[in-house]
């Protein structure tokens, strides 16, 4: 069983590449808060977020069959580990820019980036020795 879910997310790799790729830019294009909904760094009414966010939406879908070859590319290119590295320092990056308390420098934020940086170094590495 554990090798059949491990199967599958070897053969949708891309798709799910593709996934992470189409929430990291979303990321950059609106922010939803507690208190409202954020895009531009200006805080937008609800008409004004119903059209970013649809606008959004079909901008990415038209977006989505690009990134879909642009990440069979990367998967063909770089290692797991640093596809991996890459993944954590970016979801670290956007979550920390998404909660205004949260700050990048905290000892914890530091921790994941050189984590994450450590994985894409060894993924490197590995990729040179190994192939």
């Amino acid at each position: 069983m554990l090798f059949n879910l491990f199967s599958l997310l070897q053969d949708q790799s891309s798709l799910i590449l593709t996934g992470i790729i189409i929430t990291f830019i979303s990321g950059f294009i609106y922010t939803t808060t507690s208190t409202g909904f954020k895009s531009g760094g200006k805080y937008r009414t609800k008409q004004g977020a119903i059209v970013i966010y649809v606008s959004s939406t079909i901008f990415l879908g038209f977006l989505t069959p690009f990134i879909n070859e642009l990440s069979k590319i990367i998967i063909d290119v770089f290692s797991i580990l640093s596809i991996i590295g890459a993944i954590i320092f970016g979801a670290n990056f956007i979550i920390n820019q998404s909660v205004p308390t949260w700050r990048h420098t905290s000892p914890k934020t530091l921790l994941i980036y050189f984590f994450s940086i450590f994985l894409i170094i060894l993924g490197f590495v590995l990729n040179l020795y190994l192939f």
